[in-house]
């Protein structure tokens, strides 16, 4: 069964990776390049727009899969020859696109591309994808449909707004978008991660004969894996934040149209969502802008205490491996189990890292 798999995630990566070298080439033509600053960790400019290549293989190799084997169908219900769910994906990827460029070019402020993250969550919501119901322990459900308010738009176009349903969904997908985004800040971090995520998801969906969703996993998987050579320390080309917002984007609607894999997405992503929770917080507290970028980070932290870049990027790897594994392999009390342990490890990072930096300040003192 996983056979028939690999030949969308492989044509998906080499895509990928053939135009990660053209996009790379029209970056240095037209100067875009990421310049070395205080908080960045490269030394020489790298060029940027590697996203571009990410997103625009995600739509080639779907949008050729939907042509040729009208496999990836939801409900029953099109725009044009798209399923509509589908359909919605797309346009708020789309979005994200364009918008992630514009800011790779002119540096867009953080306020107006938040705008556009909550306009890429509502294009996934108008379109039918929603978080339904919640597992809780004890085998229960809190049902999250049941307060439904009819929208009509332009007299033609008309849905149904779930209200908590649709609402816990745009914040789960800015939420990931912005994770995501904070968490590509070492060469092939945000990547990888995103790689590991998204084949968890895959196996979880091909475990409950979800095909659909676990072939828009594996081609997205793919289209991320075929930058990562190109991305990996030391990176030849970033993917700037067309392709950060992305990845996250991505993860959080695979996530939801499957069903609700949220535990499983959060345990992947936990540690990352669990440091840019913390790093907001802890900006506010000291009274600076929460979007202002430092180095307060887990991963630019793991770098303080002396590891390289590729050393601090494989432990994070191997971390969010884990909890991928535990997610696949367990039930819903069992990734309770697993988010509570979650949990702990973010503490005991926290607290180890606390550590290591006071005993180097306190030898730099002596």
């Amino acid at each position: 069964m996983v056979n028939l798999y690999l030949a969308p995630f492989i044509v998906a990566a080499l895509i990928s990776g053939g135009l990660t070298f053209y996009v790379k080439l029209l970056a240095q033509k037209l100067h875009l390049e990421d310049l070395p600053a205080p908080r960045k960790v490269h030394s020489k400019p790298v060029p940027r727009l590697g996203g571009v290549a990410i997103v625009l293989a995600f739509f080639i190799v779907t949008i050729g899969y939907v042509l040729a084997t009208h496999r990836l169908e939801f409900p029953p219900f099109h725009i044009w020859f798209l399923d509509k769910r589908l359909f919605g994906a797309l346009l708020g990827a789309l979005v994200l696109l364009v918008v992630g460029v514009l800011d790779d070019i002119y540096n867009l402020k953080p306020w107006k591309k938040l705008i556009f993250h909550f306009v890429a969550a509502i294009c996934v919501v108008a379109f039918g994808i929603s978080i339904n119901y919640i597992r809780i322990p004890g085998g229960l459900h809190l049902n999250l449909d049941q307060l439904v308010i009819p929208v009509t738009f332009l007299e033609q176009f008309q849905f149904s707004f779930v209200v908590w349903g649709d609402l816990l969904t745009i914040f789960w997908i800015v939420l990931l978008i912005n994770t995501l985004n904070f968490l590509d800040g070492l060469d092939g971090l945000a990547g990888g991660v995103s790689v590991i995520a998204a084949i968890s998801i895959f196996f979880l969906s091909l475990s409950l004969g979800q095909g659909a969703v676990a072939l828009l996993a594996v081609i997205f998987a793919g289209s991320v894996a075929g930058f990562l050579p190109w991305n990996f320390n030391p990176a030849k080309i970033f993917m700037g934040d067309s392709g950060s917002m992305f990845l996250g984007y991505m993860l959080g609607v695979l996530s939801v149209i499957s069903g609700g894999k949220l535990a499983t997405a959060f345990l992947i992503l936990g540690i990352p969502v669990l440091d840019v929770a913390w790093v907001i917080l802890r900006r506010i507290f000291k009274g600076k802008n929460p979007f202002i970028a430092d180095k307060l980070h887990l991963h630019h932290r793991l770098l303080t205490t002396g590891l390289s870049q590729r050393q601090t990027v494989l432990i994070l790897y191997l971390i969010a491996s884990a909890f991928g594994i535990v997610a696949v392999l367990s039930g819903t009390q069992e990734k309770i189990k697993a988010l509570i342990w979650l949990l702990g490890l973010m503490a005991t990072l926290v607290i180890c890292l606390i550590i290591l930096e006071w005993r180097k300040r306190k030898k730099l003192n002596v």
